[in-house]
């Protein structure tokens, strides 16, 4: 089976440059607008549906006309913990110059009380082992953390070097699953079809 995983879209949080993690912020006006004239790519419009139960990825999957969704809180965004409604900026400058190093690298990173980058790949590996149990292909409306999850659990980035320049997380990305749901790289970047009147 193949399933797409796509980011929601913006929020305001988003435009000023603030962590989100699993504060619950909704797309802002631009933003729904944006979603409201796409639709997902072909394939997929009759797909399954699952989608994280944050306000953003349901108004998103709402916009591009994705009915009867499984919200599945495997889906969320990673935990920022105490850095979430904070920029990069404001997070150096309140606990220092090295708060991201002192935090860990790739697979090990985990802000200040929040959750591990580990942590977020079993949630999203479990839910593709899950998603297996139906043979017909599905669509997820998620995160960036999900989409660079589940990116990364059907290839060899390993999260220590910056994201892959392939990767465009503003566009489709589309895994196909094994039998035993471990995923491959199917298609990158397959952009939304603009709606028609």
């Amino acid at each position: 089976m193949r399933i797409a995983f796509l980011r929601h879209g913006p929020t305001l949080w988003n435009a000023q440059g603030r962590i989100q993690g699993h504060t619950d912020i909704p797309l802002s006006n631009e933003g729904l607008a944006m979603m409201r004239a796409l639709l997902p790519p072909a394939p997929f419009e009759q797909a399954r549906v699952f989608a994280s139960p944050s306000r953003r990825a349901r108004q998103t999957a709402e916009a591009l006309g994705l009915h009867d969704a499984t919200w599945d809180a495997r889906l969320m965004e990673q935990n920022w913990g105490d850095w979430e409604g904070l920029s990069r900026d404001a997070i150096l400058a309140r606990d220092g110059e090295d708060a991201f190093q002192r935090a860990g690298r790739a697979l090990a990173f985990r802000p200040p009380g929040g959750e591990s980058t580990a942590e977020l790949h079993d949630r999203v590996a479990a839910f593709l082992r899950d998603a297996i149990g139906d043979p017909n292909d599905a669509i997820v409306v998620a995160h960036l953390g999900v989409l660079r999850a589940a990116y990364t659990l059907a290839t060899d980035w390993d999260m220590a070097t910056p994201m892959p320049p392939d990767l465009d997380v503003s566009k489709v990305l589309i895994l196909n699953l094994g039998a035993d749901g471990t995923p491959g790289l199917d298609t990158l970047n397959v952009p939304f079809r603009p709606r028609t009147a």
